[in-house]
């Protein structure tokens, strides 16, 4: 008898099995801290929840992967969601980037690159202080999340504010560069 023999066939995971794994899936997060040493797993533990003020039942269960790596298990999605969409968060001077684990929740298959974060375009004509124009000039940084707008539903102020995603392994813009009009005059916008 050969090893694959006794190992036998490939089985395929029950119905009701992978839904009950999916809802806990549903209420994780995955994280790395962005620093070149390995940061003090106790300390950052213990200071994360109170930093995110978690509120739900258990509150949130961390779990160390690797160097910088953990996995949280909120017990609320209000926390969940809460925790994901009040970024950035940091540690220690270091950037924590967090990721949503789908399919499978494969840890290892992150890629832990990308961070939202409320981007202010300034020098912003006052033809493109539109929610539109604004997702436009957002999407030339990264994938847009949100574009900041008053109650007529336009942008106000001396600036434009968008939330976008940021590859963090890329070097950040420093302006954008547009030609509103289409007539070759290029208005310069910093970020």
């Amino acid at each position: 008898m050969s090893l694959t023999e006794r190992e036998g066939p490939v089985r395929r995971l029950q119905g009701m099995l992978k839904e009950v794994g999916a809802k806990k899936l549903a209420l994780c997060l995955a994280g790395k801290i962005l620093s070149r040493e390995p940061i003090n797993r106790e300390a950052f533990c213990s200071l994360i929840v109170r930093i995110w003020k978690v509120q739900g039942g258990g509150g949130v269960e961390i779990e160390v992967i690797s160097t910088n790596i953990y996995a949280f298990h909120f017990q609320s999605f209000d926390d969940r969601k809460r925790v994901l969409m009040g970024g950035p968060w940091s540690f220690d001077g270091a950037l924590i980037v967090l990721e949503e684990p789908e399919g499978k929740g494969a840890i290892n298959s992150l890629l832990f690159n990308s961070v939202d974060f409320w981007v202010q375009i300034s020098n912003v004509p006052m033809i493109c202080m539109t929610k539109d124009i604004g997702k436009f000039l957002g999407s030339i940084i990264g994938e847009v999340r949100e574009v900041d707008v008053g109650p007529s539903g336009d942008c106000l102020g001396k600036f434009m504010r968008v939330r976008v995603a940021v590859e963090v392994d890329k070097p950040l813009r420093r302006f954008l560069r547009v030609d509103v009009l289409g007539d070759g005059e290029e208005t310069v916008m910093p970020i």
